[in-house]
């Protein structure tokens, strides 16, 4: 924050002695209390009644301090008015800067979900996406849906710290680090990848929980997976989603390639289908790193990443968090498709209802999300121009403005996400148009438990949201602790909330655990929150 500048009261070469006075009362006291606290000030000064009468033409310090005071009244009166134009000015203008902000990274979140929509598409056009298909039976989804959950709990913890990593020296244009530290993590992760496929292989063949085929099937889409989702964090933290969508695309039209023109099999094809998109991922991300390092001549200067306990120390709650998160959003999945009646043959025994519902009520939350894009970047287009401005002096005022501000985003986000669950419930239900035309359509809603599900699930995945933007606000300025303890709450929450009602009421009802987890964690963040803007002028000078 920058220090307050002296006020000059009155603007012009040469002062009179009674300008002169004014002036020095005003750098002493500023806005007087009253006439004694001016007289009193003068007579600090050294100025006696004499004085006043024979320098100031006053007959005492008195009088003189009446018309001293008058004039520093004036004067902050034409200066309040004055910054309050100013603010009006500064207020329209946010709104019409808001506005082009909107546009442009509601777009870009908008952009960050295309690669679901799009798979949600290939499913409706072709039957089947990179790893889903209409013809699964109940065990071939349940070693997928099983891959698919282990790849993202296994490399969410990677995935956050890859982000926080390469986002921080992209944003000092430091493009030999940022490649530095993506080969750093990937180093750690690929090998964890391959180590845990093979444990989970061993354990089953000692102790066969699953048959040993499906057991292979699943942990070919483990690692795939795990390998796609690391490509595509690197290029999402170097703002690069078009590349994701292209290559997802690309991948989905190899899948049906293997499909229609190889005849391979969904297996084989959906294989081709990720590695092709993950391929392409690495070969955009190698060609641009070298690009950029070469034409910013970063490889001649001596640079190199901090050494393995510093960046443990920086990174570790980033990857506890990512770990947590994911683990959160497939928790009451794992708690129902474990639950009866009647009991599951194996341990875990996927539920197509139950998975149609919540996969209904993720479409509301991806969209949701696509708004704290925006809220993230014009919180920080806002903070910077406003501590440039404020004065030391001003810093209530400063932690008031983006208190107002953080309380207007909640109620944008109430509202957008409550248009959100109920534009993707109608929308939704409008196919049911074509049911007698498309089976697939008819199966989705024929068990009650989809739409239950939906509901339950949508309501968690709202207040979601809230924690989730929350947690942007403190990731910002540099506080993952305040995510982490939060999530680590949250999840304890979700998993022994959606056990005993998953347990004591029915299987579907482990939803409510991610509605119990959900309020958690957006309560938890929302009082920490509350204080964060309070005191917002310390958390972002202490930031940096």
């Amino acid at each position: 924050m920058q220090t307050e500048e002296r006020d000059i009261i009155t603007q012009k070469a040469e002062l009179s002695t009674f300008e002169e006075l004014t002036q020095q009362v005003y750098d002493l006291i500023g806005n007087p209390l009253s006439v004694w606290a001016v007289a009193a000030t003068i007579e600090s000064l050294g100025i006696r009644d004499i004085d006043a009468k024979t320098d100031f033409g006053f007959e005492s310090v008195f009088d003189l301090a009446e018309d001293v005071f008058k004039k520093l009244k004036k004067h902050v009166r034409d200066k309040a008015e004055k910054e309050g134009e100013k603010e009006v000015k500064l207020e329209l203008g946010d709104v019409s800067e808001s506005f082009k902000l909107f546009f442009k990274h509601f777009g870009m979140g908008v952009l960050f979900t295309m690669p679901m929509i799009s798979q949600i598409v290939a499913i409706i056009i072709f039957e089947y996406a990179l790893w889903a298909w209409f013809r699964f039976n109940v065990a071939q989804a349940t070693m997928i849906a099983m891959g698919t959950i282990g790849a993202f709990i296994i490399t969410g913890g990677f995935i956050q710290v890859l982000g926080r990593l390469v986002s921080k020296y992209m944003g000092e244009s430091n493009y030999f680090l940022s490649w530095k530290s993506i080969k750093a993590v990937i180093y750690f992760a690929i090998p964890l990848v391959l180590g845990i496929a093979a444990l989970i292989f061993v354990i089953n063949v000692v102790l066969p929980f699953y048959p040993q085929r499906m057991i292979t099937i699943g942990l070919t889409y483990f690692i795939l997976i795990s390998s796609m989702m690391l490509s595509a964090a690197v290029l999402y933290a170097s703002s690069q989603k078009m590349v994701i969508l292209v290559s997802i695309l690309t991948g989905t039209l190899s899948v049906a390639f293997g499909m229609e023109v190889l005849d391979w099999g969904i297996y084989l094809s959906q294989w081709l289908g990720i590695g092709v998109t993950t391929g392409i991922q690495i070969i955009y991300i190698v060609i641009f790193y070298q690009y950029k390092i070469r034409s910013n001549r970063q490889q001649l200067f001596k640079q190199s990443l901090p050494n393995l306990e510093v960046s443990y120390y920086n990174t570790y709650r980033y990857f506890l968090y990512g770990f947590a998160y994911f683990t959160f959003l497939f928790m009451d999945r794992i708690l129902a498709w474990s639950a009866g009646p009647p009991p599951p043959p194996y341990i875990i025994w996927f539920n197509t209802p139950y998975e149609l519902g919540m996969d209904w009520a993720l479409l509301s939350f991806i969209f949701t999300i696509a708004l704290l894009e925006f809220i993230i970047h014009l919180f920080s287009h806002r903070i910077i121009p406003a501590q440039k401005k404020t004065n030391i002096d001003k810093l209530k005022k400063f932690n008031l403005y983006f208190s107002n501000f953080y309380s207007l985003q909640l109620v944008l986000l109430f509202f957008v996400g409550i248009l959100s669950i109920v534009l993707t419930y109608y929308g939704v239900v409008a196919l049911r148009v074509f049911e007698d035309d498309y089976p697939e359509i008819r199966d989705f809603f024929a068990n009650p438990l989809t739409f239950k599900v939906f509901w339950i699930g949508s309501v968690g995945y709202l207040f979601l949201v809230f924690g989730l933007l929350n947690s942007l606000f403190f990731f910002t300025m540099n506080r993952p602790e305040f995510v982490l303890y939060s999530m680590l709450t949250a999840l304890a929450v979700n998993a022994l909330t959606g056990y005993i009602c998953s347990r004591v009421i029915g299987f579907e009802y482990a939803v409510i655990g991610l509605v119990a987890g959900s309020i958690t964690f957006a309560a938890v963040t929302g009082l920490i929150g509350k204080r964060f803007f309070k005191h917002l002028d310390y958390f972002y000078y202490s930031a940096y």
